[in-house]
């Protein structure tokens, strides 16, 4: 983004655009050509109560949205019972032990709880810890809401199930609403099932609804338009007359670049950021030092083959790719008197962790890496339960990114022969 934004690569051919909805493109044309979707549920607020991770609040979370949070300060807050007890935990689709920095603080602070739901479309490290279980089906099984794809142009997508769901599973919106049901605090939602939530949302227009469902993907025909780009703005204009009122002298649209800062421009530099932490209002590479005084340093990724710390007990996935070694340089390796296979122990400060040996010239000499996701301890994953590494355990989950408090990924290590 700040290269782009140096370069004034925004709004330009082959730069980064904003999305051009429905109501934004109408009011450009001067016509009411695309329909547009709505919210049905939009009077349900998140509650103004504090929250246990702080976010959006004064203090080392203030930048962070309430809708996102910090997911490390989880589990902390419920040690500490810091700004409030915490005695429940209702986890939607996410394996804290696999997925988050700290695995032990985590399975620490699941202890101490009351009372634990999980809502998942399989078994996980986290599903096991909990008293109720919500088996959601799978995206094949499922029907979802319409989600606004606009790019250049309006567009819209929707997920429609391809085959009925195998056991008592059910769709996200139906768990919820279900809930909310019995809870009788249903009083704001608008629909009782995701058909009427979609009509909803199309505000009644069957016709667009049908069109959606038969082909997933919706899209006009109609010009798309970058606003800072002279000949897509006059081809824009050409097509839509009254357009040209959003024209400036130099023949852009400038007046329509616009951002949710306070000067409603692309900020490099950020006044409040830096009277928070002082230092950081811009880009800087203070604090970068992810070794931690160690000769090694452990970074993670992601396998095309697996979704996060999800899928690695899938059979046909497990197939393809059952286990994680992690990749030393050839002459780290011998450094350390290891050989392709070998088994090892990975030690950070906080935690100890197992691992094999996988030779490659694709590394830095003092660098580690590991696919993340591997490294399960649930015993009924029996496909994948001890297989690979979970470099969470070895992450310090107290050392987070400064500003949007982000979960620092690389971790200084050390190798203990086994």
């Amino acid at each position: 983004m700040t290269a782009n934004a140096m370069m004034g690569n925004w709004e330009k051919k082959g730069g980064i655009f904003g999305g051009k909805k429905a109501k934004l493109y109408n009011t450009l044309a001067g016509e009411e050509l695309i329909p547009e979707i709505t919210n049905p549920d939009a009077a349900i607020k998140v509650p103004k109560t504090p929250r246990i991770d702080g976010a959006g609040e004064d203090g080392v979370n203030k930048f962070v949205g309430r809708s996102h949070g910090v997911l490390m300060q989880i589990p902390q807050a419920i040690l500490s019972e810091k700004p409030y007890p915490v005695k429940g935990w209702f986890s939607i689709r996410f394996n804290h032990p696999i997925n988050v920095a700290g695995t032990q603080t985590t399975i620490e602070s699941l202890k101490k709880l009351d009372f634990i739901v999980c809502s998942d479309i399989y078994m996980s490290d986290f599903a096991i810890w909990a008293d109720v279980i919500l088996p959601e089906s799978t995206y094949l099984e499922r029907d979802e809401g319409i989600e606004d794809k606009s790019g250049l142009k309006p567009a819209y997508m929707i997920r429609n199930k391809v085959v009925d769901p195998i056991g008592d599973t059910k769709n996200g919106y139906d768990i919820f609403r279900g809930l909310a049901r019995r809870m009788k605090i249903d009083e704001q939602y608008s629909a009782n099932t995701m058909d009427e939530w979609r009509i909803k949302q199309v505000k009644g227009n069957a016709e667009l609804l049908a069109e959606l469902v038969k082909k997933g993907y919706v899209t006009w025909k109609v010009p798309g338009i970058l606003f800072r780009e002279k000949d897509s703005v006059k081809e824009f204009t050409k097509k839509f007359p009254s357009a040209a009122q959003f024209v400036g002298e130099d023949g852009l649209m400038e007046s329509q670049v616009k951002f949710k800062t306070d000067s409603g421009k692309i900020e490099l530099f950020s006044e409040k950021v830096e009277k928070q932490f002082p230092g950081y209002g811009c880009l800087n590479a203070e604090g970068m030092d992810v070794f931690f005084g160690e000769e090694l340093c452990l970074m993670s990724g992601k396998t095309p083959i697996h979704t996060n710390g999800h899928t690695q007990n899938v059979e046909f996935l497990n197939d393809l790719m059952s286990s994680a070694p992690v990749w030393i340089h050839p002459n780290t390796a011998k450094k350390y008197g290891l050989k392709d296979g070998d088994k090892i122990t990975l030690q950070s400060k906080t935690a100890k962790e197992k691992a094999n040996v996988m030779l490659t010239e694709g590394i830095r000499e003092d660098t580690l890496f590991v696919y993340h996701g591997f490294g399960h301890e649930s015993a009924g994953l029996k496909r994948t339960n001890g297989a690979g590494t979970n470099q969470s355990k070895l992450l310090d989950p107290t050392v987070i990114g400064p500003v949007a408090s982000t979960m620092v990924r690389n971790v200084g290590v050390k190798i203990i022969k086994a």
